[in-house]
């Protein structure tokens, strides 16, 4: 395996691509090479369940990520009102319960569309009417709110991350309603007709493997939490994907609690040059103790959901320099995030620059300049679903060049993913993140061994 590495740069973010160049012969048998082919897919879907179900699993909101730019209503554009007749889009959120508070997801999704409507012609000329739905973290909750999509005759169903995204499926993808989520995160929702998911939920994977490789790493040591959906699934998908980057991979799994992890991760990284680690930001924070005190100059490579600001206190030199892969760029000084800072201003209701309203923010803008792009003209179930198929490359909100295209040919795990690539940043001491990076994920990553 030989891998080639250029850069270039866009809007002031940096892009890096790892080109993989493989020397297997081709596998003659064609029977097998399928048969071999459908078991890693399943073993990929079932990973990229476990990067969503890791990225979900803290209730931080990490809303203080970035600092927010100052709103600027200039960089809003000409105004071009939607005049015709209205458009009912959905839009499906875990909302506010006793244990949870998301709302600024809706808030977010709301202000993208009213943005929309008086800056972009909203969609085809059509205003755009967000009904919105609280899912409650409750499957029951969920059944209820796309059946309530159905029943409004929504043109689609927008939505981010769904921890209850099999029930939106269930009901959806039979009636044909378009589903376009900011990452779906299990096998129905990766493998089911009519489900778009604008940015790749396995990304995590293939931004650190990707970046270690660029950096002349050679050994990467997992640390992943220790529960039956998370370890197993790390370890082949990680084997897959650094494999294919020339790196050596291996896993360590620790349960989740465990307080002094430098015992296991001392044991395990013996001969490792730098670690990745997955799970919530509690997991995390005694993986990075542990790591900074065995190795303290080997580089870290995480999840977003790791860094939460003022979490790393406990941390030698707190978060700082920590590897942070992610799929968004909240940096103050991008254009992007100056214009969800306008839209939040004047459309937001009080909605908070982050993560948060930005998983509301990001699909709904992307999923109207798709239509837009593709010439929609009467959005209704039917047109949406094909627009979404045929609509030339657009670039995803708050990415600075990340381009998506539902076409089905992103990366070979699953013709749903309308993205193959992501963002890698630099956490400071105190969980903040900067100098956000592009990096453009090579889909020889995933190219599944010879069988």
């Amino acid at each position: 395996m030989i891998a080639r590495k250029t850069s270039t740069t866009l809007n002031g973010t940096t892009h890096v691509r790892a080109q993989l160049l493989s020397s297997r012969p081709q596998e003659h048998n064609m029977q097998k090479s399928r048969t071999g082919r459908r078991l890693i897919a399943t073993t990929l879907l079932s990973a990229a369940l476990t990067a969503g179900m890791v990225a979900c699993s803290s209730s931080d909101d990490g809303g203080d990520a970035a600092a927010e730019p100052s709103a600027n209503e200039s960089v809003l554009g000409t105004p071009n009102k939607a005049t015709g007749t209205p458009v009912t889009i959905g839009f499906v959120s875990e909302g506010q319960s006793q244990s949870i508070d998301v709302t600024d997801e809706i808030r977010g999704a709301e202000a993208a569309a009213n943005y929309a409507n008086e800056y972009l012609g909203g969609i085809g000329g059509h205003p755009i009417q967000v009904k919105s739905c609280q899912a409650l973290a409750q499957p029951a909750v969920a059944t209820d709110c796309a059946n309530q999509m159905v029943q409004a005759k929504a043109a689609a169903v927008v939505g981010p991350t769904p921890g209850e995204l099999d029930n939106l499926v269930d009901v959806l993808s039979p009636a044909k309603i378009p589903l376009v989520i900011h990452s779906g995160t299990t096998q129905k929702g990766l493998s089911s007709p009519g489900v778009f998911s604008l940015t790749n939920g396995t990304a995590y994977f293939a931004i650190s493997a990707t970046a270690a490789k660029d950096e002349g790493l050679k050994n990467t040591v997992g640390v992943a939490i220790g529960v039956p959906g998370a370890e197993g699934p790390t370890r082949q998908l990680g084997s897959l994907i650094w494999g294919n980057a020339g790196l050596d991979f291996s896993v360590v799994g620790i349960p989740p609690g465990t307080a002094d992890m430098t015992p296991q991760i001392s044991a395990a990284g013996a001969d490792a040059d730098n670690f990745f680690v997955i799970g919530n930001d509690s997991f995390c924070t005694s993986a990075f103790k542990a790591i900074k005190t065995t190795k303290p100059n080997a580089p870290i490579f995480a999840i977003d959901r790791c860094v939460t600001i003022g979490g790393g206190s406990s941390i030698p030199n707190g978060y700082e320099d920590i590897n942070v892969a992610t799929a968004l760029n909240l940096s103050p000084d991008a254009p992007d995030s100056q214009l969800y800072s306008a839209v939040l201003a004047k459309y937001g209701d009080g909605a908070k620059f982050g993560q948060l309203s930005s998983a509301g923010y990001a699909p709904m803008l992307g999923m109207i300049k798709a239509l837009n792009a593709a010439k929609v003209t009467d959005p209704t179930q039917q047109t949406v679903m094909e627009a979404m198929k045929t609509a030339p490359p657009t670039e995803y909100p708050l990415t600075n060049g990340i381009m998506f295209q539902c076409n089905g040919k992103q990366i070979p795990i699953s013709p749903n993913i309308c993205s193959a690539d992501g963002i890698l940043a630099k956490a400071t001491k105190n969980g903040e993140l900067t100098d956000f990076q592009q990096v453009t994920i090579d889909p020889k990553l995933y190219a599944t061994p010879s069988a």
